[in-house]
């Protein structure tokens, strides 16, 4: 029965932080096996469990006895949500923290969290190392609902990556069909990202989502949200990373605006339908607070309170705005604020089929930003593709609602090098007011939910500076590069030289 029993007494030293890994041996290119074995030889054996020997329930259990334990997750994105439901379901007074070492074949949720797109054989000891070192981030789940035609809720499944309907899905059910019949065809994460692509050429020609602007209807917030004439497939995001680690929110684009009604290829968009939500905000009040979609001038959002820094959960929660419905539809179409895991907002877009999502893939085109909203539904008018997090299945007429989770999942973000554990430190030095009492469970949660949401906002500006420093060096080099070979031709091939000259090229 593994820890039962014990506690955090029996610790050698306060500073000690237990490890619970979790392996799925059957993972992507199938290198659980050899983890396993190398695993239990750094760690005690008992704190390594191979989940093709059994689920994680009673070894959680065990091990949750331990106030500060963490937990390494060693598999793809379906086992990290196979962990994550496990420990909903035990209702523990506080989240073990999850770090990811990604055994899968996209991997999104490690790539978002810094561990990386999978494993190379690299280190062990310094991925453990990282794990110690990690610090804690939020990240949003979101539940699903099918409901058929009379309202009767069916089905209802849990996602924290994506939601796609239609041609990305599609492609998605063609592979999950071949890998449950020929297991054997999927022994590397090249190979896997292969068959995707043969199944969206294949789905090129036959276009088995063409209609779908005609075969879904989507509901944002309460609105109507027209499709693009053109789009074959839409997806859901919560984190900005898809199909292996493109950015589909951030590279994405917006249609431009007009104000005759029509998009860019003068189609008309269709009229924007009230829901039940909004029908509670008629009456409310008679001032509006005007939405600005201006990127100067960025549209505020709704401003938490020091109580609790609650999460709103549902469109009635803005009720107070009184949004007309013309402002409720630039508000949620605005697609102005960043992507991010923790805000409780779903970021939408468009794409144009499988050869386009190819394109994206590659770098040669991006999705059409569509809106950001804090609940969608989905009417699906005619059976077609949709797939949640990569498990994909065909579905028939019917109302998919999509709500975020009261509880986000908590997980460990590995620190960046150059912040020398910083984040890390914070994380105990709260750690350690809570233990002494210095300040309660509830102000501890609140802090590291804000520290959280900075440290991310922090990251996200530190990629973008590092970016836009690439690409300033690569102009500035191509520039000189330029110079020097007018100056070499206009002084018959002799560079001059001098306090305003350099040989390089390149000046600082």
């Amino acid at each position: 029965h593994f820890c039962r029993g014990l506690g955090d007494e029996f610790l050698p030293d306060n500073n000690f932080t237990p490890l619970l890994a979790f392996v799925n041996s059957r993972s992507g290119p199938q290198q659980g096996h050899l983890l396993i074995t190398q695993l239990r030889g750094l760690l005690n054996p008992v704190q390594v469990w191979d989940l093709a020997n059994g689920g994680p329930e009673e070894v959680l259990e065990s091990f949750s006895v331990f106030t500060r334990l963490r937990i390494l997750v060693c598999g793809g994105d379906g086992t990290v949500s196979w962990i994550v439901s496990t420990i909903e379901k035990m209702e523990l007074k506080r989240w073990p923290p999850i770090a990811i070492l990604p055994l899968g074949t996209g991997n999104d949720l490690a790539r978002i969290h810094g561990w990386g797109g999978g494993y190379n054989n690299e280190s062990l000891i310094n991925i453990l190392e990282q794990v110690a070192e990690g610090y804690i981030s939020w990240l949003d789940r979101w539940e699903m609902t099918v409901e058929n035609r009379k309202g009767k809720v069916k089905q209802v499944k849990s996602f924290f990556n994506y939601l796609g309907v239609g041609a990305d899905a599609q492609a998605a059910l063609q592979v999950h069909m071949l890998r449950e019949s020929r297991p054997q065809l999927f022994f590397s994460r090249i190979v896997n990202k292969a068959w995707y692509g043969i199944f969206g050429a294949e789905d090129i020609i036959k276009a088995t989502s063409i209609n779908l602007p005609h075969d879904i209807t989507l509901i944002a917030d309460g609105v109507e949200v027209p499709l693009p004439a053109d789009s074959q497939g839409i997806i859901l995001l919560n984190i900005d990373s898809y199909a292996g680690g493109v950015p589909l929110w951030s590279m994405g684009h917006k249609a431009e605006d007009v104000s005759d009604g029509t998009g860019n290829d003068g189609r008309s968009f269709r009229p924007m339908k009230r829901s039940k939500s909004l029908d509670t905000l008629r009456g409310l009040k008679n001032q509006h607070v005007s939405s600005s979609t201006n990127e100067d001038h960025p549209m505020p959002r709704v401003p938490l309170t020091s109580a609790a820094f609650e999460r709103v959960d549902s469109v009635e929660d803005i009720a107070s705005l009184a949004l007309t419905e013309e402002e409720m539809y630039s508000r949620v179409t605005a697609c102005n604020r960043p992507s991010s895991c923790q805000d409780g907002y779903l970021d939408i877009v468009s794409i144009r089929g499988a050869f386009h999502l190819g394109q994206i893939r590659v770098g040669l085109s991006t999705a059409q930003k569509l809106c950001q909203c804090r609940e969608a539904t989905i009417i699906i008018k005619r059976k077609v593709s949709v797939q949640i997090d990569g498990e994909p299945w065909r579905q028939n007429v019917c109302t998919l609602k999509v709500r975020r989770k009261k509880d986000a999942a908590i997980m460990l973000h590995r620190s960046a090098d150059e912040s020398n554990g910083v984040e890390t430190e914070m994380a105990k030095l709260l750690d350690w007011a809570e233990e002494r009492e210095l300040i309660d469970g509830k102000v501890h949660d609140a802090l590291m939910k804000e520290f959280s949401r900075r440290i991310e906002t922090k990251t996200r500006q530190r990629r973008v500076r590092s970016k836009d420093n690439l690409m300033f060096s690569l102009k500035r080099a191509i520039n000189s590069g330029t110079n020097i070979s007018g100056n070499q031709h206009f002084h018959g091939g002799v560079v001059p030289t001098g306090s305003s000259g350099n040989s390089s090229g390149i000046s600082f």
